[in-house]
């Protein structure tokens, strides 16, 4: 992904051929279809609104997609951040992402973990989450003990909000980035990521590679930090947000306080329609996008 200033002279480009601002009714009917569909990976869009919601400020980005069309926009974007850290020639730092259903699935461990008292048995290493750990779960996944941080997407829904947290494995400290701050969401923040603070240190104590010399991996929570000063939303852009202060990250680059969403819209809708023409027109296929290869035919 190029940054802003690199990419924002192409939005003319294509606005006229995706774009209406009109937050519902935007194409006519059986206009909204893209055949055969943008294969991005993790998902395939189908849907030209995919586009316009991920374009335009103030977008909730609903839908019926498992509970929010922006899971399938984050998924996507995290996707390709992994894909720019681990195939990039000269990193800048060593990381990985997780998507939207690692989050449900450690919150739905630890009600159960709390449910029965702090039960150390749910915690094994054939458990989903270890999965991840190991760099298993997901397209373009890396194991983390080869990572220095570990990017979260974290749904607050009881704010229907959602938030970045950065595990530095280093330190032991997990720094939540909100773009809607306040006392009462950043305590409600702060309590949504203590799912992760409390579990992964014992799911890395299953693990010797996270073990120091020969020692025992700290049981103890990891610290959650909020990070201050950072660009506020004021719409309904908190997608937007986490994706932008996730790439800020990658690239070592301070994140400015002073942030232009539509910029930073309009460069993701850009970024992403240009790539899925580019691969649809010169059937250009990574390997991690590739569909699973079939069994071998026994041709015997």
């Amino acid at each position: 992904m190029r940054y802003i200033e690199d990419v924002i002279e192409d939005r003319p480009q294509i606005v006229t051929v995706l774009l209406l601002h009109d937050k519902e009714k935007v194409y006519l009917k059986g206009k909204d279809k893209i055949v055969p569909p943008f294969r991005f990976g993790v998902e395939d869009v189908a849907t030209k609104m995919w586009f316009h919601k991920l374009a335009y400020p103030d977008q909730c980005l609903t839908n019926s997609v498992i509970y929010s069309f922006l899971h399938v926009h984050l998924d996507i974007i995290f996707y390709y951040l992994r894909k720019k850290g681990k195939y990039a020639k000269e990193p800048k730092v060593k990381f990985t992402t997780t998507d939207c259903l690692f989050f449900k699935t450690i919150h739905a461990l630890y009600e159960k973990f709390i449910a029965q008292k702090k039960n150390l048995s749910l915690i094994t290493a054939q458990h989903a989450i270890a999965d991840y750990i190991r760099g298993r779960k997901m397209l373009c996944g890396s194991p983390w003990h080869l990572c220095d941080h570990v990017l979260f997407i974290i749904h607050m829904e009881t704010e229907s909000h959602w938030i970045l947290a950065r595990l530095n494995i280093e330190e032991r400290r997990m720094y939540m980035y909100n773009s809607l701050s306040t006392a009462m969401k950043d305590s409600a923040a702060i309590k949504v990521c203590q799912p992760f603070a409390v579990l992964l240190p014992h799911f890395f104590a299953l693990f010797d590679e996270f073990k120091k010399e020969n020692k025992p991996v700290c049981l103890d929570p990891f610290e959650v930090v909020k990070v201050d000063g950072l660009p506020q939303q004021t719409s309904n852009d908190c997608g937007c947000f986490v994706a932008s202060f996730a790439e800020y990250f990658i690239d070592m680059k301070p994140i400015p306080p002073i942030f232009d969403v539509e910029k930073h819209r309009d460069r993701l809708a850009v970024l992403f329609y240009k790539y899925a023409r580019m691969k649809e027109l010169d059937f250009i296929d990574s390997e991690d996008e590739a569909p699973p290869k079939g069994p071998k035919k026994n041709l015997s």
